[in-house]
């Protein structure tokens, strides 16, 4: 992996980027938390990231039925800004299929992630009286659902405590050992469906190719046994700024993911980073929960949403409540969203739209036009796929690929169309500064002794 940093001027284009600030919260807030250990002293956060953090060496092969959606159903892009992926007629008939052929509990859920799911904050109000749906009422039919059985003789799926959430995970631990815990919790409660939200403690620069890796897997596995994942994006980092800063990556690897393999995915970082100290408590990582005489997680109120877990329990209950109404109900399917613009070529390049940018795409199904760049000897005989971003002013931007096994493609980002205009090239990742203007961003097929390392990629375009 190589880093590098051009500036460039030309036209001008357009593109959006939102931050949000960080505050504090209170000390009732912080006791109201769930019982999750907090940082100390002589105590460090067991969900914090340690100094070994996943790089991608642990995660098992990804190779499990049902790795993508039939070749003739119409894929649906997933793109930035909606609060829920689509279910459109595409993932609708791929997901039916995969229940078709399950024999699993289509009123039974389980929990797979790290403290913030173990977090008794987390769903485990709906199992009582506590709710207050408010304007959300319509949610009482999810609720009801997924309430009425007990998905382990004992519990509901919104109350139990589930072998597939640890404090202080990261994404290879649900997928650790045989059986793994994943299997473990799907064989304990038959559920149909999988809440999936893992990558907090892998908000660090080495974690990231991991993540993508496992998270694959954990979705191959899930379609393996017959499970309908539902992803969610991480929360903000509040503790550490440069934690934060690679969060927006982690959610495009969530994203890219559940694009590639057309699950449902909710935006629940959308939703916090806006809130006081986006929704944390005072240790920056953990979701607090609206406290008025006592906690009320389930209190869907106006109040109640400022607040973290409140949060992720309207928007999580949301993307149940869908995918029971689209994938058993029969409600009629959304709209597919509008595909890139371009063909992917020089002379018609993918528009990147939006950022945070993502694509899952194979370079097999690339041009061959350029063999070897102005920026690097490297041969780079084999297909690319082309992208163009239009850019208002000057950005900082960081480009990454990550690639199915036995892939090599090469990222390069270029002024203009031609080989000598390349600015950088790198092998995964890369920094840019760059515009006003186009710049272009090239997935190009490394060849090696004569062969075309062509594939399946994922690619990511973030401003930093």
């Amino acid at each position: 992996m190589r880093a590098a940093s051009f500036l460039f001027a030309g036209s001008i284009g357009f593109f959006a980027f939102a931050a949000s600030a960080c505050v504090a919260t209170t000390a009732e807030e912080l006791a109201a938390d769930g019982g999750d250990a907090l940082p100390g002293d002589d105590a460090p956060n067991a969900d914090a990231p340690s100094d070994t953090l996943d790089g991608g060496d642990t995660s098992p092969p990804t190779d499990a039925p049902g790795d993508a959606p039939d070749a003739a159903v119409e894929k649906a892009r997933y793109p930035e800004g909606a609060l829920h992926s689509p279910m459109s007629a595409g993932v609708v008939t791929h997901l039916r299929d995969l229940l078709a052929k399950s024999a699993k509990r289509r009123d039974v859920f389980a929990k797979i992630g790290d403290s913030n799911t173990v977090n008794t904050g987390f769903f485990h109000c709906y199992s009582g009286t506590d709710v207050k749906l408010d304007v959300f009422s319509a949610l009482e039919t999810a609720r009801a659902w997924f309430d009425k059985t007990k998905a382990d003789g004992t519990r509901s799926s919104f109350d139990r405590t589930s072998l597939a959430a640890t404090v202080g995970w990261s994404s290879f631990q649900p997928l650790a050992g045989t059986p793994s815990p994943i299997e473990q919790e799907i064989t304990a409660i038959s559920p149909a469906f999988a809440v999936v939200m893992l990558g907090t403690n892998e908000t660090a620069e080495v974690g990231l190719e991991g993540f993508e890796k496992n998270m694959r897997a954990i979705v191959d596995l899930l379609f393996g046994l017959g499970v309908v994942p539902i992803f969610t994006t991480i929360p903000p980092r509040g503790d550490k700024p440069d934690a934060n800063a690679i969060v927006p990556e982690m959610n495009a690897v969530v994203r890219a993911v559940a694009q590639m393999k057309q699950i449902p995915m909710v935006d629940l970082w959308s939703q916090l980073a806006g809130l006081p100290a986006y929704g944390l408590i005072s240790d920056g990582i953990h979701l607090d929960v609206y406290v008025a005489g006592g906690a009320h997680a389930c209190w869907l109120t106006k109040e109640g949403l400022v607040k973290g877990q409140n949060q992720r329990n309207r928007v999580t209950l949301d993307a149940l409540d869908r995918a029971k109404r689209f994938l058993l109900d029969g409600a009629a399917v959304e709209p597919t969203p509008k595909s890139l613009a371009g063909a992917g070529t020089w002379t018609s390049p993918y528009v990147v739209d939006t950022l945070p940018f993502v694509d899952d795409g194979n370079s097999k199904k690339g041009v061959k036009v350029i063999d070897k760049y102005g920026c690097s000897s490297a041969d780079e005989s084999g297909p690319e796929i082309v992208y163009a971003l239009d850019l208002p002013a000057v950005t900082h931007l960081r480009a990454r690929v990550f690639v199915d096994e036995g892939v090599d493609v090469d990222l390069h980002a270029l002024s203009g169309s031609a080989a000598a205009s390349c600015l950088t090239r790198a092998d995964k990742t890369f920094d840019l500064t760059a515009g006003p203007g186009r710049v272009y961003f090239s997935v190009d097929s490394f060849v090696a002794a004569g062969v075309e390392k062509s594939g399946g990629f994922r690619l990511t375009i973030v401003a930093k």
